[in-house]
């Protein structure tokens, strides 16, 4: 996994303008934006504003990629006509899709267009942190407290006149509270457990959102929680991920998944990439946001309780709490949760396993 976007943004950002942006994107190209995040340099004159996207374009499915669809469809044992299905063929698209590295990309914020400085890596992907002036945003946007306040962020398209994909950052008060959740078995079912079950229903079924944790988050927007949802998942399946979230009204938020690229075992890559890398992410977030306090949402399935364990260890003033749903099957050993949770306040870790277990939870 590459550095994360918010590790890059607590170095000193750079920021190009021009009122003709260089860009090779070609008409084929297609660029998705991912939503990023926020904050106030240390002065308070400049929003630090992260950028993170993605460049590719369909193509053809070589020899090689059609040979690991085979290895897909025996691991999930699914019939052909499930391979041949449109759900299928949706959610498989951007893993066999062409990356395109190389391409300069030029992003609209407010009044200004922004050159990144650095061009799209081989797996299609562009980050930067851009600086923007506090003042040139005062008349747009309703930038107060701790609130998060979305900023409307525009790739130029290949010609320079169009758009090749809208987006947004979330420019984040430094004071607050935050929900960083996990997705996978924590807000839909995965089954992470079963290799199987877990390709089938990333692949060939409709996602199933977990009862009850959608207008439990509604609530704690209510409140004025921000929302992170950091997942192991790859990013090739984000804009899947992002309209499941928005049709069963998760609030909106910044997303943070997994690096991934097609080029070995599909399979053995794909389940390798539930075993770890949260932790980084989390990490990066806390140092960017040291006045900001976070409730850690997550399930027992993967490493969840070790990594927020580990947060809570160090970071003790900034985790608000810690969430844990027990999935079946899961090694839910109090053991277990005694070495995860060693030396955190017995009060902070709340082990549950139906959403409405949570209805007295109450964000300070």
């Amino acid at each position: 996994m590459p550095a994360s976007l918010l590790s890059k943004m607590t170095r000193r950002p750079l920021s190009l303008t021009s009122p003709a942006p260089p860009t090779n994107l070609a008409r084929e190209d297609r660029v998705v934006l991912f939503p990023s995040l926020g904050h106030l340099s240390r002065d308070g004159a400049h929003w630090i504003v992260g950028v993170h996207g993605d460049v590719f374009t369909a193509g053809k499915i070589g020899l090689t990629k059609r040979l690991l669809l085979k290895l897909l469809q025996r691991a999930m044992r699914a019939p052909d006509a499930a391979m041949a299905s449109e759900l299928f063929q949706d959610r498989i698209s951007r893993f066999v899709a062409s990356d395109r590295s190389g391409r300069r990309v030029a992003v609209r914020i407010g009044q200004q267009v922004h050159v990144l400085p650095k061009r799209s890596r081989r797996n299609g992907h562009f980050q930067a942190a851009v600086r923007i002036p506090v003042s040139s945003l005062t008349g747009e946007l309703p930038i107060c407290g701790h609130v998060q306040v979305p900023l409307p962020l525009e790739v130029c398209g290949w010609d320079q006149a169009t758009s090749s994909a809208a987006g947004q950052a979330y420019l984040m008060g430094a004071t607050g509270l935050s929900i960083i959740s996990d997705i996978d078995d924590t807000l839909k079912h995965s089954h992470v457990g079963c290799k199987r079950t877990l390709l089938a229903n990333t692949f060939l079924r409709p996602f199933e959102a977990i009862p009850g944790m959608a207008p439990l988050f509604r609530e704690w927007a209510d409140q004025g929680a921000a929302f992170h949802y950091v997942s192991s998942s790859p990013w090739q399946l984000y804009s899947h991920l992002a309209e499941h979230l928005a049709s069963e009204g998760f609030p909106a938020g910044s997303f943070h998944l997994r690096a991934f690229r097609l080029r070995d075992h599909l399979i053995r890559r794909l389940l390798m990439l539930r075993r770890s890398g949260k932790a980084s992410v989390i990490r990066a977030m806390f140092k960017t946001f040291p006045q900001r306090r976070f409730l850690l949402v997550g399930d027992s399935g993967e490493a969840d309780p070790e990594i927020y364990g580990a947060m809570a260890r160090r970071f003790p003033q900034q985790v608000a709490g810690i969430l844990i749903r027990q999935i079946d099957g899961a090694k839910n050993a109090p053991t277990r949760y005694a070495k995860a949770f060693r030396r955190v306040p017995y009060d902070a870790v709340r082990l549950y396993r139906d959403a409405g277990e949570l209805a007295d939870v109450r964000l300070a």
